[in-house]
């Protein structure tokens, strides 16, 4: 019985991969680094925190050096926290899914890797209408997915078991998180990773539309 829903964000939810690689492509530009025009680059490149991201995007020779990195993190995410909304907006159909879950009282969540401060305000400005308790990004002292503490202990937060809560997520990290803290892991086809890297990471369940998810929840509860 799926009680419980834990959502990604970037990819997920919220396709936000044009004001992503725009804010990383103006970073690049800033310090004087080649930019990538290929959003599927980004779409590869981001899901394991802004870090990750950056260094994945820097060249490799610049990659090793740890203080010029943090110097582009932190120029990075100052940009993007202050242009996150331009293009950003919701995949088809997550808002109907949302409402879905909330007429069945099922408890709706949200956990990114992408800096706690973004993800919160995205939230609150596409889905303050739902009652979402939770929302957390990257947080000093909770590691990142795909560890699971982080899932585990909103499972404490929900008042529910790990089994009662379904992590649906658009990457291999988000399928590995799911699996790590024993929930039921779905995957959707909409998002940043190809269902090729979704089935690799062992994803239990693949939805490709609103109605797939909503008829997937109907049978696990049925």
């Amino acid at each position: 019985m799926i009680k419980g829903v834990i959502f990604d964000l970037d990819g997920t939810i919220l396709n936000t991969i044009d004001d992503l690689s725009d804010s990383m492509n103006y970073m690049l530009h800033h310090f004087g680094y080649p930019e990538h025009s290929d959003l599927f680059y980004h779409m590869q490149a981001v899901g394991s925190g802004a870090k990750n991201y950056v260094k994945n995007c820097l060249p490799e020779d610049v990659r090793a050096d740890d203080a010029k990195v943090e110097e582009c993190l932190a120029f990075y995410k100052a940009y993007y926290n202050a242009h996150s909304s331009i293009k950003t907006k919701p995949y088809d159909g997550v808002k109907e899914i949302m409402q879905y879950l909330s007429e069945e009282n099922i408890q709706i969540v949200i956990l990114s890797n992408k800096p706690d401060e973004p993800v919160k305000d995205l939230a609150k400005k596409w889905f303050s209408e739902f009652k979402i308790p939770c929302v957390y990004g990257e947080r000093e002292g909770i590691p990142r997915k795909p560890d699971p503490k982080g899932p585990l202990a909103i499972a404490e937060e929900m008042g529910l078991s790990p089994s009662e809560i379904a992590f649906v997520g658009d990457s291999d990290v988000d399928i590995k998180t799911g699996l790590n803290a024993g929930m039921t892991s779905i995957g959707v086809l909409w998002g940043f990773r190809t269902k090729e890297q979704l089935e690799a990471a062992g994803a239990e369940h693949l939805v490709e539309t609103k109605e797939a998810f909503i008829s997937l929840i109907k049978q696990l509860n049925s």
